[in-house]
């Protein structure tokens, strides 16, 4: 039985969310890949799209709020994206944080299932080291050598064109009727993770994404 795969629109939505977030704080940059925290100033993580996807997708929710960390220096010029945890203090929002939201957005109950998806297709991903996406070394798998710099416009490109290559890539049903037999074909236990959803030329199945839960965020 054929893989399904991650909507191409869940895709291009998802990055629309981090170039969102990038225009609202100042523009394309160089993201460093040494910190692990979403940061107004430069927003320094791992892997960056994590953070990045963390800031599209909470900046404008009630729970979450720009502050000065304690833990860092009062000099620093950076705040940090504060959450209330289930405990109702805040807490620092974390780029594995983003990178859940961003499995989860595109049908994968985490990162590491949407790691494990990337390196099992590098023919979509591009690369044969989508696994590292959200490492330290994680340019490696946007076709850079290890710990090179890469710009934020660079990973939205990166995953613009996995879009483009799911569209070519996942069987597209003339009518609808096609996608339901397509469908009931498929392992039960499956079922409640894949949609059908409607594209140029008729009807596909996508996984679908999970239910929006934001904050605060669970473990896994």
């Amino acid at each position: 039985m054929q893989t399904v795969h991650p909507s191409p629109e869940a895709v291009r939505l998802a990055m629309a969310r981090i170039r969102r977030a990038v225009d609202a704080q100042g523009g394309d940059r160089v993201v460093p890949m040494d910190w692990g925290i979403v940061r107004r100033d430069g927003c320094r993580t791992i892997a960056c799209h994590g953070s990045w996807y963390a800031l599209g997708r909470l900046m404008d929710h009630p729970a979450v709020e720009w502050r000065h960390d304690e833990t860092f220096p009062r000099e620093d010029p950076g705040e940090t994206l504060m959450a209330a945890g289930p405990d109702g203090e805040a807490e620092p929002v974390m780029y594995y944080e983003g990178a859940r939201l961003l499995a989860r957005d595109l049908g994968f109950v985490n990162a590491p299932a949407l790691e494990g998806w990337a390196q099992r297709h590098p023919e979509l991903w591009g690369c044969r080291h989508g696994d590292r996406m959200f490492a330290g070394d994680g340019a490696v798998a946007f076709g850079k050598p290890p710990f090179a710099q890469i710009r934020v416009s660079e990973i939205v490109d990166w995953w613009l064109a996995v879009a483009d290559r799911l569209d070519a890539a996942i069987p597209v049903h003339r009518d609808r009727a096609d996608a339901l037999a397509d469908l009931a074909r498929r392992d039960p236990a499956a079922l409640p993770g894949i949609q059908i959803e409607a594209c140029a030329g008729g009807w596909r199945l996508v996984l679908r994404p999970y239910p929006e839960c934001l904050l605060p965020m669970p473990d896994g």
